[in-house]
């Protein structure tokens, strides 16, 4: 009796934990979380088009870019992002931009601090603004996982469609050192 209460638990197991999930997510990239390193002047650019995407069609607020990189340095880190958009005044960011930057979380809507002039791949209608949202100390040089949960975290890779109807495209977060 015993041996088929415990065959019946394995079996009910399988079976719930099977079919539970959200299927309303759906995964974009197949490519692998790939590692990304600082650049010469110790700025990290984080581009979407190099980010494992999951969009969620149901709850758009909750689409998110996800990166793996490698910190050789430690110190304090701005975050920006950087956002094609059609009016530099509005960047139309309906809720916060969620980053989660290890075990630290930083929320801020996108303003537009400083605008890009002649920004490359912007296009005839869309002007390059970066959005201070905060910054993140790094205690220990090593490898991270950052995070980017927003509404407009979508895939850019194949956007013809999409180009000129959108009013901001998120293109990317830059992590830049501060000077101690």
């Amino acid at each position: 009796m015993r041996r088929i209460r415990f065959y019946f638990f394995i079996i009910f197991f399988v079976i719930t934990g099977s079919g539970c999930g959200d299927r309303s997510k759906e995964a974009i990239s197949d490519q692998t979380i790939s590692n990304i390193t600082e650049q010469e002047d110790g700025s990290i650019i984080l581009n979407l088009k190099e980010a494992y995407l999951l969009q969620d069609s149901l709850n758009p607020e909750m689409n998110t870019a996800e990166w793996s990189l490698i910190i050789k340095n430690r110190g304090r880190y701005e975050l920006w992002i950087s956002s094609f958009t059609k009016d530099t005044m509005d960047l139309k960011y309906d809720s916060p931009v969620i980053v989660n930057f290890g075990d630290k979380k930083i929320s801020a809507n996108p303003v537009g601090n400083e605008i890009v002039l002649n920004a490359p791949d912007t296009g005839e209608i869309y002007f390059r603004a970066d959005s201070k949202l905060g910054s993140v100390y790094v205690d220990k040089p090593g490898n991270y996982n950052v995070q980017v949960v927003s509404a407009n975290v979508r895939d850019i890779r194949d956007n013809g469609s999409l180009a000129g109807t959108m009013h901001t495209q998120m293109r990317s977060l830059i992590l830049k050192p501060m000077t101690e």
